[in-house]
């Protein structure tokens, strides 16, 4: 490896050495290899590993950072909040083997995270970005986490580990637009459809669409965190995406199924219990029980269209003693409940 004039290749200079940087420490000692520099990173007198994991587990556990600027650990980056819980966790971290299982842990079982994220009128004025911790954390989940929410509602998501990466449903041509025809997009089949979105494959040029719209990276540029944005466009995708539409069916089927004799008001209270950890609320029942009303009439005066329904989704297959017109007639609802704020929020 050389260091080259002004950049170009073509010019170098003189011959690079493996080492470390300086300003982090200088040497470790050693031998310059790969060993000599991991044993660098994890030894005692370099706290500045642990310190910036432990940031990132807390960033990824309250949406924001004890550090705010993740990329910047330095003078020039933002002071921590808590410099001593930070400096505390990061040697028990250390002391404790590395185990994230251990710190995470360590983390939500802690009286802060279980606060509520609701907050007071008073609260907010004080501390309205939450650095203080004064409320529990809320925030959009990410991507990935939003469609695997979708498909454990509906009781389909596939808990494999590890493993070649998957095809969900996305728009047909995108990849040959991009890298002509020999790319074919193969959607994947059986239980290796509902994989987590982990192992949604990602080429580079042409992301998964619907990960892409609520924020994942394209693998184009490096991203330490993610924005996290609020569109129209979002909402359609929960409504009319394949892999969301599939989910919204496959969870009016579960709550037909796992309420067979079930009053409208015990069947709801299922659904609210699965997908929100909550009971409905009196006016969340009356909206929702027009709902359902209106679309019951309509698919009894056109049986059909239950089976147009169910043509479109090939994957969602009905036991012999489910109604076609109940399942389709409670998909309204079940779309409704996965297309809410609440659904697609933790907190």
């Amino acid at each position: 490896t050389f260091l080259f004039n002004r950049g170009d290749f073509t010019d170098p200079i003189r011959p690079v050495a493996a080492g470390t940087p300086a300003v982090l420490g200088g040497s470790p000692g050693g031998p310059a290899n790969r060993l000599t520099l991991a044993r660098w990173l994890v030894a005692r007198d370099n706290p500045l590993t642990a310190r910036v994991l432990v940031n990132r587990i807390w960033f990824e556990i309250f949406g924001r950072g004890l550090v705010t600027t993740l990329e910047d650990f330095g003078i020039k980056g933002d002071p921590p909040s808590h410099p001593e819980l930070l400096d505390s966790l990061a040697v028990d971290w250390m002391e404790d083997g590395w185990s994230l299982k251990r710190l995470i842990r360590r983390i939500v079982l802690s009286r802060t995270y279980r606060q509520s994220s609701q907050v007071s009128a008073v609260r907010r004025s004080r501390d309205p970005d939450n650095r203080w911790l004064s409320r529990g954390p809320r925030f959009r989940l990410d991507a990935e986490a939003i469609r695997d929410n979708a498909l454990a509602i509906a009781g389909l998501l596939s808990h494999e580990k590890g493993g070649a990466s998957i095809r969900p449903p996305q728009p047909a041509g995108l990849w040959t637009k991009v890298g002509g025809k020999k790319y074919r997009y193969e959607v994947s089949v059986g239980e290796r459809r509902y994989r987590r979105g982990l192992y949604v494959v990602l080429k580079r040029g042409s992301p998964y669409p619907s990960l892409v719209t609520f924020d994942a990276t394209g693998r184009m540029t490096c991203v330490v965190k993610r924005s996290r944005s609020n569109t129209p466009l979002q909402a359609l995708v929960l409504l009319n995406d394949p892999v969301y539409t599939e989910a919204a069916l496959g969870f009016a089927r579960r709550i037909v199924t796992e309420q067979p004799e079930a009053g409208f008001a015990s069947r709801i209270t299922h659904a609210f219990r699965i997908a929100l950890a909550r009971d409905p609320t009196t006016a969340e029942l009356a909206v929702l029980r027009r709902l359902i009303e209106t679309e019951q009439e309509r698919l009894l005066a056109e049986p059909a269209r239950a089976l147009e329904v169910l043509k479109a989704q090939p994957t969602i297959i009905l036991a012999e003693d489910v109604s076609a017109v109940e399942v389709v007639a409670w998909y309204a609802v079940a779309a409704a409940i996965l297309n809410l704020d609440e659904t697609i929020t933790k907190g």
